[in-house]
Formats: structure tokens, sequence, C-alpha cells
């Protein structure tokens, strides 16, 4: 069975939004590397999420149920937000609050490959993808990818549409996420997610 890659997007956007597109273009270049590649994407924008308030996690609603089990169902993830007030949507933030990390039970990011993606007006805020988001997944122990993808409003066109070298590196953040999720698999004895960031008390 081949690799399944979600495609999380942080943004509540009524299409078209330059966040999805940004994602959809790094999915395509997932599954040009490798055509047994599956791809999907979690629009949180059409999901009816409960706010994460701490209760046990099959006590929330079915959308959230639903949503996670799109996270424990994927291998890897491409995960995009639009930047608002210099961070990463509060719509993305309580959705990974409700993502379980338990290492000795449910705890689906663990030793897996993320890559990170933002849009936003302008170049002023891109360090979000390195001080905020990177951070959040190494919480979750899982791998995130050593190139990150921010676009500011030059890198489309009126269509929204992405342009120019952004395309390009679009397409290599999809293929690094396979690359790096192949090698993964291949090396398990190397890898094993039990290794990575186990809290202790």
């Amino acid at each position: 069975m081949g690799l399944k890659i979600l495609g999380i997007n942080g943004s509540l956007t009524s299409p078209p939004s330059r966040t999805r597109v940004v994602l959809d273009v790094a999915l395509a270049g997932a599954r040009a590397y490798d055509s047994s590649v599956e791809t999907d994407v979690l629009e949180l924008r059409d999901f009816n999420l409960d706010f994460c308030d701490g209760r046990p996690y099959d006590s929330y609603n079915a959308d959230t149920q639903r949503a996670l089990a799109m996270v424990e169902a994927a291998d890897a993830y491409l995960v995009a937000t639009p930047v608002y007030r210099a961070s990463y949507t509060g719509a993305l933030k309580n959705f990974f609050d409700l993502v379980p990390n338990d290492p000795n039970g449910r705890d689906p990011l663990r030793g897996k490959v993320v890559g990170l993606l933002a849009t936003a007006g302008s170049d002023h805020h891109y360090l979000v993808l390195e001080h905020e988001l990177r951070p959040l997944f190494g919480f979750f122990g899982a791998h995130t990818l050593a190139r990150t993808i921010y676009g500011s409003s030059k890198d489309f066109n009126v269509q929204k549409q992405a342009e120019g070298k952004l395309v390009e590196e679009l397409t290599q953040l999809g293929q690094e996420v396979v690359i790096l999720s192949q090698l993964l698999k291949e090396r398990p004895d190397n890898f094993q997610p039990a290794h990575l960031r186990i809290r202790r008390d």
C-alpha cells in the first residue's frame, strides 16, 4: 500500500484560498514523485469541531472524531496555515489541542514526517514557521523537514495561484515528505517513535 499523506488546512477562508493553493501544489509534488502516494485534505472549515476542554477523546462530537481519525490514518502530513496576528490560526491551534499525544496510548503524530507551510500578506512573519509551528510538532515527537515554505502576496497572481520560485519550492517540499517518510520506514530500528521525546514524570 502506498504512503498516505494528509494535508491539513488551517485556513477558514472560503475558496479560493492561498493557503489551500500552496497545500495542493505541495501534495501534487508528492504524487508526481511517487505515483503510489495517496493524498487527502482535511479542511478545518468543513468540520464542526468541538473546542478542546480536556474531555476524553471519545466524548467529542462526530465531526471531531472523524477529523482525528483522518490524522491517525495518515503516514505523513503537510500542514498549512495563514498567518494572523503573527501566529497560526486559532482553528489550527484548537485542532492540535484535540490531537492525542500519549506516548503509551494514542499518539498518531509521533515518528511521522510533517512538512510546514504558511501564507501571509507580507514577509514580516516568516519566522512563525520556525518559532511556533516547528516547536508544536516537536512536542508531538514528529519529524519536521528542514525546508519550510512561506508564501506572501507577491508570490501569487490575481487569481491567487502560486507563481515563480514558490511553485518549485512547494513541489520539492512535497517530494521531501515522501523521501523522508520512505527512509524512516526502511530504517525502523534507527528511528523508533518510542525514542522521540518521551516525557517522564
